[in-house]
């Protein structure tokens, strides 16, 4: 099975952190873009027939920006474009401040299972600061008028290590955020991304040492209440695990559509155009919007299914190692697997490979060297 992505690039206005290939002030747009974005489905669908896909997932962008019924008229010509399983998971990111209960009714009528939902922080303050559109007041209403039109599947985003915050200001967002009792929780660090508002402030930050205890707690609180961490920013109640974010970690096919969507086929890896004036013209001439092709090499292959299936808690398979490309583990990445085993940060039991607890914290060291 495979997993589709559809790049919805509109917003409100752009958070001071984002560097994702978004666009405020441009709702002239969105109906010629929405157009295009049948049509480069139309393209895909007749050349690559044979794919079947269990996962939909509308990110951006705010999905939830655009109107509801264009959101759904979209969902259900993409139910007959493409060949969707009957338990295919759909999610669509939506922010507070962007829908109502009217617009989350109109979602769950044609069949969107799951929403990934911004809060990144409970405090009115901290949300000012990063440029969110909500406060923690709206977002509570949001999230309620979600729950009354029937979601039972909903992952909340929260962040830490932002500017001046303290740990007691990361476990009150932590405690806010289960108290709505959602089924999912993603906690990211702040990264200060170059061309964003943010990398042009001067702004005091958490050292290494206070981002590394955040994350620390984040673990024992969200574990200690029933959300199990599946991968290293991301826990979930039993059975709630994102469908679709698995198949990046465990380097399945999944293809993308809109702009600067990204897709994974067949050994290739390939991108489309970011501006949106580039995107819809391309689509229009050809019913493709291809930018760049990389056809990938047999050691990127090995290399990404290790560092992704890594960053997940159940580790990689040794025997499905094999099976995909022809040669034990040890063959390829034996001294490192030596090296982080023997240091404690690598557990090796049931034919799988995966990091320790003390491993996950150091992660972005080991992971980089499997690259």
């Amino acid at each position: 099975m495979t997993g589709l992505y559809v790049h919805i690039p509109f917003c409100k206005s752009k958070c001071h952190y984002c560097d994702f290939n978004s666009f405020a002030n441009c709702d002239e747009h969105i109906p010629p873009y929405f157009s295009a974005l049948l049509k480069e489905a139309e393209a895909f669908a007749k050349r690559e027939n044979e794919m079947v896909f269990d996962t939909l997932y509308f990110g951006g962008g705010t999905p939830s920006y655009v109107k509801a019924d264009l959101l759904a008229k979209t969902i259900e010509r993409f139910r007959l474009i493409f060949d969707l399983a009957k338990n295919t998971e759909v999610t669509v990111e939506c922010n507070p401040g962007t829908i109502d209960f009217t617009g989350f009714k109109t979602l769950k009528d044609i069949g969107v299972s799951r929403l990934s939902m911004g809060l990144q922080s409970a405090d009115d303050k901290m949300l000012k600061r990063l440029g969110r559109i909500h406060t923690f007041e709206e977002f509570k209403k949001c999230f309620f008028s979600a729950r009354d039109a029937g979601f039972d599947n909903i992952s909340l985003d929260l962040m830490y290590g932002l500017p001046d915050m303290t740990m007691n200001d990361w476990e009150y967002s932590l405690e806010k955020a289960m108290g709505f009792d959602p089924e999912h929780i993603s906690t990211y660090a702040l990264k200060i991304e170059e061309g964003t508002p943010f990398s042009n402030m001067s702004l005091n930050l958490p050292d290494d040492d206070l981002f590394a205890d955040m994350y620390e707690k984040s673990v024992e609180i969200l574990e200690n209440s029933g959300y199990n961490r599946y991968e290293i920013s991301n826990f979930a109640k039993p059975g709630c695990e994102s469908r679709h974010n698995l198949k990046y970690w465990h380097c399945d096919d999944f293809l993308g559509i809109g702009a600067g969507a990204y897709s994974c086929l067949k050994g290739k890896r390939f991108s489309n155009y970011s501006a949106l004036a580039d995107y819809i013209s391309s689509v229009s001439k050809s019913g493709f919007a291809i930018s760049e092709t990389t056809e990938i090499s047999d050691f990127e292959k090995m290399s990404e299914f290790v560092f992704l299936g890594l960053r997940c808690t159940k580790g990689i398979s040794l025997s499905e190692f094999e099976i995909r490309f022809g040669k034990s583990i040890n063959e390829v990445f034996g001294p490192q697997i030596k090296k982080y085993y023997n240091l404690g940060f690598m557990v090796h039991k049931n034919n799988h490979l995966r990091l320790s607890d003390k491993g996950f914290f150091v992660s972005n060291i080991i992971l980089a060297d499997f690259v």
